[in-house]
């Protein structure tokens, strides 16, 4: 793999009979010069014992020229430089394989504080430097820093070099200033397509911006530096990121109707007259409108209610069940987080469930769902 190449130079009266054995002995050989009683051939190392014997033979005489190759080359090279070169090679390899910074990008405004929080968890998880690369699970920690950090909308975690990047988006907690003809970011996230219409935009396609941040200013320079001011209009879409999280206790209570009856009402102004005597009282009983007749032009109408008498029938939902129940509230909430925003699409959605356990028995389920969604965020001011 490693074998060079040796130029010889063979003296002697048999040269015929010297190169013919050596054809016949298949050594690959490559004639250079040739003249009456010497000739110049280069051939691999490996051949040398053997063509040497073959020279013996035929009484010739044999001497190197010239070395050439790898081999020769690796032969040159001192140990202390051999060592040099391992040493160089294994500190390289060992320190590929180690973190050895932590480094925090905020997609908004430096909090120092936050980044120390995040430091103390990532301590907490055995996540600190000149730890080996391969321990660091990437999506998990992702999922435990969402998990027990409120502060934090958005994170992601990935290792590039000797370092560790933690980028995240903090949750909102900036009110909007209410300066009128400017346009504020009504909701953190990434920048996806800008429409100007009028105004100074301070932002572009791809920025990361927060809750209350001046996206469009009315202050306006025209090509000759004149100032003067207009009303901002644009047209602002970027992918926002909410999270809403639910808890519930298990078993839970399912009502498990055991009677009903119909009872009558006569309403006289304020007054209720029961028609018919219902006992209802220390149970747990449901009260469902299901007509209603009014006597025209006098204030009297007869009121029909359906009572339906229940007891409470502990239920311990199945895991799909669970899930189904965790992510509905969580949806539910969703709803009304962003009733007054204007969601256009929602991209994905992560689910993230954490189950309590007593004595081997499931009693409490908590449940986090992030959303990623595409926003219309301009709002003027």
């Amino acid at each position: 793999m490693c074998s060079g190449k040796l130029i010889l130079k063979v003296d002697g009266e048999n040269l015929s009979k010297f190169l013919n054995i050596l054809i016949f002995n298949k050594i690959l050989l490559k004639l250079h010069s040739k003249q009456d009683n010497s000739v110049i051939i280069s051939i691999s190392t490996r051949y040398f014992r053997k063509v040497t014997k073959i020279a013996k033979r035929t009484k010739c005489k044999v001497s190197i020229v010239e070395k050439k190759g790898i081999y020769f080359y690796l032969k040159q090279i001192t140990l202390c430089k051999m060592i040099t070169v391992v040493l160089c090679i294994l500190f390289l390899i060992i320190f590929n394989q180690f973190i050895f910074d932590i480094v925090f990008i905020n997609h908004g405004s430096t909090d120092v504080l936050l980044n120390k929080k995040i430091k103390e968890k990532l301590y907490q998880y055995d996540v600190k430097p000149f730890m080996l690369k391969n321990k660091i699970d990437e999506k998990k920690l992702e999922t435990k820093l969402l998990a027990d950090l409120n502060d934090l909308m958005w994170v992601k975690v990935k290792r590039e070099g000797a370092r560790l990047f933690v980028e995240y988006v903090e949750r909102e907690t900036v009110q909007i200033e209410n300066k009128k003809g400017r346009i504020f970011a009504a909701s953190s996230g990434i920048i996806k397509r800008i429409v100007l219409k009028s105004g100074n935009l301070l932002v572009k396609e791809g920025d990361t911006v927060v809750f209350g941040q001046l996206l469009v200013d009315n202050k306006v320079t025209s090509k000759d530096g004149i100032e003067y001011y207009e009303d901002a209009n644009a047209q602002i879409e970027a992918i926002t990121f909410y999270n809403v999280s639910t808890a519930f206790s298990i078993p839970l209570y399912q009502k498990e109707y055991i009677s009903k009856t119909t009872l009558p009402y006569i309403v006289l102004g304020d007054r209720e007259i029961k028609l018919k005597n219902v006992v209802t009282k220390n149970e747990n009983c449901d009260k469902i409108k299901i007509k209603e007749y009014k006597l025209s032009p006098l204030p009297i109408k007869v009121e029909i209610f359906e009572i339906k008498r229940y007891k409470l029938k502990k239920f311990v939902p199945t895991l799909e069940q669970i899930k189904e129940k965790a992510q509905k509230e969580c949806d539910v909430k969703f709803a009304a987080i962003t009733k007054s925003k204007k969601i256009l699409n929602v991209l994905s959605i992560r689910t993230y469930i954490k189950v309590k356990k007593e004595k081997n028995e499931i009693r409490l389920i908590e449940c986090k769902r992030d959303y990623e969604c595409l926003e219309e965020i301009a709002i003027k001011k």
